[in-house]
Protein backbone atom coordinates (compact mmCIF):
# COMPACT_ATOMS: atom_id res chain seq x y z
CA UNK A 1 0.00 0.00 0.00
CA UNK A 2 1.45 3.45 -1.16
CA UNK A 3 1.35 5.97 2.28
CA UNK A 4 0.14 9.34 0.77
CA UNK A 5 2.14 12.47 2.14
CA UNK A 6 -0.05 15.97 1.08
CA UNK A 7 2.24 19.36 2.00
CA UNK A 8 3.17 22.44 0.88
CA UNK A 9 7.04 22.76 0.07
CA UNK A 10 6.29 25.81 1.51
CA UNK A 11 5.71 24.97 4.76
CA UNK A 12 9.28 23.19 5.42
CA UNK A 13 7.53 20.88 7.25
CA UNK A 14 9.65 17.22 7.88
CA UNK A 15 8.14 14.42 5.84
CA UNK A 16 8.38 11.13 6.81
CA UNK A 17 5.46 8.49 5.55
CA UNK A 18 7.43 4.89 5.50
CA UNK A 19 4.86 1.65 5.80
CA UNK A 20 6.00 -1.68 7.08
CA UNK A 21 8.90 -3.55 5.46
CA UNK A 22 7.98 -7.30 4.55
CA UNK A 23 10.90 -10.33 3.93
CA UNK A 24 11.35 -11.48 0.43
CA UNK A 25 12.50 -15.03 -0.20
CA UNK A 26 12.61 -16.67 -3.85
CA UNK A 27 9.09 -16.67 -4.24
CA UNK A 28 7.66 -14.53 -6.16
CA UNK A 29 4.11 -12.85 -5.13
CA UNK A 30 3.00 -10.32 -8.33
CA UNK A 31 1.30 -7.11 -8.62
CA UNK A 32 -1.29 -6.41 -11.27
CA UNK A 33 -0.36 -3.14 -13.13
CA UNK A 34 -2.24 -2.63 -16.58
CA UNK A 35 -4.79 -5.59 -17.68
CA UNK A 36 -4.65 -3.40 -20.85
CA UNK A 37 -1.03 -5.08 -22.07
CA UNK A 38 -1.28 -8.76 -20.51
CA UNK A 39 2.55 -9.23 -20.43
CA UNK A 40 5.20 -10.18 -17.17
CA UNK A 41 7.66 -7.38 -16.80
CA UNK A 42 10.88 -8.07 -15.72
CA UNK A 43 14.22 -6.26 -14.54
CA UNK A 44 18.07 -8.41 -13.61
CA UNK A 45 20.87 -6.76 -11.67
CA UNK A 46 24.07 -8.58 -10.51
CA UNK A 47 24.79 -7.39 -7.23
CA UNK A 48 26.56 -10.32 -6.37
CA UNK A 49 29.92 -9.44 -4.41
CA UNK A 50 32.03 -12.75 -4.48
CA UNK A 51 34.88 -12.60 -6.84
CA UNK A 52 33.93 -16.43 -7.49
CA UNK A 53 32.50 -18.13 -9.43
CA UNK A 54 34.13 -15.88 -12.27
CA UNK A 55 35.63 -16.76 -16.26
CA UNK A 56 38.20 -13.82 -15.98
CA UNK A 57 41.69 -14.21 -13.98
CA UNK A 58 42.13 -11.93 -12.02
CA UNK A 59 38.51 -13.16 -10.68
CA UNK A 60 36.10 -10.34 -10.55
CA UNK A 61 33.01 -12.31 -9.66
CA UNK A 62 30.49 -13.47 -12.20
CA UNK A 63 29.22 -11.68 -16.02
CA UNK A 64 25.91 -13.49 -16.22
CA UNK A 65 23.78 -14.13 -19.01
CA UNK A 66 19.80 -14.98 -18.56
CA UNK A 67 17.58 -17.37 -19.78
CA UNK A 68 13.99 -17.81 -20.12
CA UNK A 69 12.31 -21.27 -20.99
CA UNK A 70 16.17 -21.77 -22.61
CA UNK A 71 15.96 -18.88 -24.45
CA UNK A 72 18.60 -15.92 -23.66
CA UNK A 73 17.02 -12.28 -23.17
CA UNK A 74 20.21 -10.07 -22.95
CA UNK A 75 22.58 -8.93 -25.70
CA UNK A 76 26.22 -8.25 -23.29
CA UNK A 77 26.46 -10.17 -20.72
CA UNK A 78 25.53 -8.61 -17.48
CA UNK A 79 28.61 -7.94 -15.14
CA UNK A 80 28.68 -6.72 -11.70
CA UNK A 81 26.99 -3.74 -10.58
CA UNK A 82 24.88 -3.59 -13.95
CA UNK A 83 21.07 -4.18 -15.10
CA UNK A 84 19.00 -5.31 -17.46
CA UNK A 85 17.72 -4.17 -19.67
CA UNK A 86 18.36 -0.44 -18.76
CA UNK A 87 16.03 1.76 -16.93
CA UNK A 88 13.13 2.64 -17.05
CA UNK A 89 12.65 -0.88 -19.38
CA UNK A 90 11.94 -3.86 -18.58
CA UNK A 91 11.91 -7.01 -20.45
CA UNK A 92 8.68 -8.63 -21.24
CA UNK A 93 7.65 -12.29 -21.21
CA UNK A 94 4.36 -13.83 -21.93
CA UNK A 95 3.01 -14.69 -18.27
CA UNK A 96 2.95 -18.14 -17.41
CA UNK A 97 2.75 -20.89 -14.51
CA UNK A 98 6.51 -22.24 -14.09
CA UNK A 99 8.62 -19.95 -16.17
CA UNK A 100 11.78 -21.15 -16.10
CA UNK A 101 14.76 -18.51 -15.53
CA UNK A 102 18.10 -19.53 -15.26
CA UNK A 103 21.30 -16.98 -14.80
CA UNK A 104 24.28 -18.86 -16.45
CA UNK A 105 28.05 -17.79 -16.25
CA UNK A 106 29.18 -15.84 -19.33
CA UNK A 107 32.50 -17.53 -20.00
CA UNK A 108 34.95 -15.61 -22.31
CA UNK A 109 36.35 -18.63 -24.51
CA UNK A 110 33.97 -21.68 -25.29
CA UNK A 111 31.07 -22.91 -24.20
CA UNK A 112 29.28 -23.40 -20.06
CA UNK A 113 30.71 -25.75 -17.96
CA UNK A 114 29.48 -28.10 -15.26
CA UNK A 115 28.75 -25.25 -12.19
CA UNK A 116 28.27 -22.35 -14.53
CA UNK A 117 24.35 -22.16 -13.54
CA UNK A 118 24.16 -20.17 -10.61
CA UNK A 119 20.39 -20.29 -10.13
CA UNK A 120 17.30 -22.43 -12.06
CA UNK A 121 14.14 -22.03 -10.88
CA UNK A 122 10.57 -21.94 -12.04
CA UNK A 123 8.54 -18.93 -11.09
CA UNK A 124 4.78 -18.17 -11.46
CA UNK A 125 4.74 -15.01 -13.47
CA UNK A 126 1.35 -13.18 -13.56
CA UNK A 127 0.21 -11.08 -16.50
CA UNK A 128 0.64 -6.79 -16.04
CA UNK A 129 3.10 -7.83 -13.32
CA UNK A 130 6.79 -6.00 -12.80
CA UNK A 131 9.55 -7.93 -11.25
CA UNK A 132 13.02 -7.21 -10.57
CA UNK A 133 15.36 -9.81 -9.88
CA UNK A 134 18.66 -9.15 -7.86
CA UNK A 135 21.33 -11.75 -8.48
CA UNK A 136 22.87 -11.35 -4.57
CA UNK A 137 24.72 -13.31 -2.06
CA UNK A 138 23.97 -15.82 1.03
CA UNK A 139 25.54 -14.66 4.48
CA UNK A 140 28.31 -14.80 5.40
CA UNK A 141 29.47 -13.16 3.15
CA UNK A 142 31.98 -13.81 0.66
CA UNK A 143 30.19 -17.35 -0.76
CA UNK A 144 31.93 -18.16 -3.44
CA UNK A 145 30.07 -20.44 -5.96
CA UNK A 146 26.92 -19.77 -4.26
CA UNK A 147 24.83 -16.94 -5.85
CA UNK A 148 20.66 -16.64 -6.25
CA UNK A 149 18.06 -14.91 -7.50
CA UNK A 150 16.13 -12.66 -5.19
CA UNK A 151 12.78 -11.60 -6.97
CA UNK A 152 11.16 -7.93 -5.38
CA UNK A 153 7.84 -7.06 -7.02
CA UNK A 154 7.31 -3.72 -7.93
CA UNK A 155 4.34 -1.17 -8.04
CA UNK A 156 5.19 1.03 -10.91
CA UNK A 157 1.51 3.11 -11.04
CA UNK A 158 2.52 6.60 -11.99
CA UNK A 159 2.78 9.77 -9.38
CA UNK A 160 0.96 12.50 -9.22
CA UNK A 161 2.13 16.11 -10.46
CA UNK A 162 4.29 17.11 -8.04
CA UNK A 163 5.02 13.72 -6.29
CA UNK A 164 7.57 11.09 -6.73
CA UNK A 165 7.41 7.55 -5.77
CA UNK A 166 10.20 5.56 -4.55
CA UNK A 167 11.26 2.99 -2.07
CA UNK A 168 14.62 1.07 -0.63
CA UNK A 169 16.15 -2.18 -1.20
CA UNK A 170 19.13 -3.77 0.87
CA UNK A 171 21.22 -5.85 -0.87
CA UNK A 172 24.64 -5.47 1.03
CA UNK A 173 25.36 -8.98 2.70
CA UNK A 174 25.48 -8.69 6.26
CA UNK A 175 23.63 -8.75 9.66
CA UNK A 176 23.34 -5.15 9.70
CA UNK A 177 20.00 -3.13 9.68
CA UNK A 178 20.18 -0.61 7.55
CA UNK A 179 18.32 2.86 6.72
CA UNK A 180 18.21 5.64 4.20
CA UNK A 181 18.63 9.62 5.89
CA UNK A 182 17.38 12.71 4.47
CA UNK A 183 18.92 15.57 5.35
CA UNK A 184 16.79 17.83 2.98
CA UNK A 185 14.04 16.48 5.04
CA UNK A 186 15.82 16.04 7.80
CA UNK A 187 14.61 12.40 8.39
CA UNK A 188 14.56 8.88 7.12
CA UNK A 189 12.70 8.41 4.79
CA UNK A 190 13.65 4.73 4.67
CA UNK A 191 13.29 3.13 8.08
CA UNK A 192 16.40 0.03 8.63
CA UNK A 193 15.67 -3.08 6.69
CA UNK A 194 17.96 -6.07 7.29
CA UNK A 195 19.52 -7.95 3.87
CA UNK A 196 17.18 -8.78 1.13
CA UNK A 197 14.47 -6.68 2.78
CA UNK A 198 12.65 -3.77 0.71
CA UNK A 199 10.31 -0.90 2.30
CA UNK A 200 6.94 -0.10 0.77
CA UNK A 201 6.75 2.16 -1.36
CA UNK A 202 5.99 6.09 -0.12
CA UNK A 203 5.31 9.06 -1.87
CA UNK A 204 7.01 12.70 -1.19
CA UNK A 205 6.54 16.10 -3.05
CA UNK A 206 9.36 16.28 -5.67
CA UNK A 207 12.35 18.70 -4.14
CA UNK A 208 13.12 22.52 -5.76
CA UNK A 209 17.22 21.35 -5.36
CA UNK A 210 18.59 18.14 -5.37
CA UNK A 211 19.19 16.05 -1.82
CA UNK A 212 22.20 14.02 -0.87
CA UNK A 213 20.71 10.79 0.65
CA UNK A 214 23.20 9.21 3.16
CA UNK A 215 23.01 5.11 3.48
CA UNK A 216 23.26 4.95 7.25
CA UNK A 217 23.85 1.56 9.75
CA UNK A 218 20.41 1.82 12.50
CA UNK A 219 23.06 0.90 15.24
CA UNK A 220 25.64 3.49 14.26
CA UNK A 221 23.27 6.94 12.29
CA UNK A 222 26.15 9.03 12.65
CA UNK A 223 28.05 7.15 10.08
CA UNK A 224 27.19 7.68 7.20
CA UNK A 225 28.21 4.65 4.52
CA UNK A 226 27.47 5.86 1.45
CA UNK A 227 25.57 8.88 -0.34
CA UNK A 228 23.57 9.26 -3.58
CA UNK A 229 22.78 12.70 -5.20
CA UNK A 230 19.05 12.02 -5.81
CA UNK A 231 16.93 14.93 -7.89
CA UNK A 232 13.45 13.12 -8.46
CA UNK A 233 11.22 13.96 -11.05
CA UNK A 234 7.58 14.61 -10.78
CA UNK A 235 5.00 11.73 -11.43
CA UNK A 236 8.59 8.74 -11.97
CA UNK A 237 8.98 6.52 -9.58
CA UNK A 238 12.00 4.84 -8.33
CA UNK A 239 14.21 2.31 -6.44
CA UNK A 240 16.86 3.32 -4.23
CA UNK A 241 19.37 -0.02 -3.27
CA UNK A 242 22.19 -0.32 -1.75
CA UNK A 243 25.02 -3.16 -2.90
CA UNK A 244 28.69 -4.03 -2.39
CA UNK A 245 30.35 -5.43 1.23
CA UNK A 246 29.44 -3.54 4.14
CA UNK A 247 32.94 -3.62 5.08
CA UNK A 248 34.01 -1.63 2.08
CA UNK A 249 36.25 -4.19 0.46
CA UNK A 250 36.49 -6.01 -1.63
CA UNK A 251 33.41 -4.66 -3.35
CA UNK A 252 32.81 -0.84 -2.66
CA UNK A 253 29.37 0.39 -0.83
CA UNK A 254 27.11 2.00 -3.22
CA UNK A 255 24.01 3.53 -2.88
CA UNK A 256 21.85 4.28 -6.06
CA UNK A 257 19.03 4.17 -8.06
CA UNK A 258 16.76 3.25 -10.89
CA UNK A 259 13.92 4.36 -12.76
CA UNK A 260 10.63 1.97 -12.60
CA UNK A 261 8.64 4.65 -14.56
Amino acid sequence: MINKIKTALTALIVILVVGSCYNKDESVTLLQADPAVNLSYLKFINVYTSPNPSAALPAAGPSVNIFVNNVKINAAAISYGGLFPAAPAYTAVKPAMGTNIKVILNRLTGGPLAGDTLSNKNYDLAANAYTTFYLADTIPNPTPFNPFLVPIQELVTTAPVGYFRARFVNMIPSADTLEVFSPRLNAVIFKGQLYKNATEVIELPTYLVSDVLQLRKVSAPATTLQTLSFFPTSSRVYTIYCSGNITGTPKARVLTSFTNR
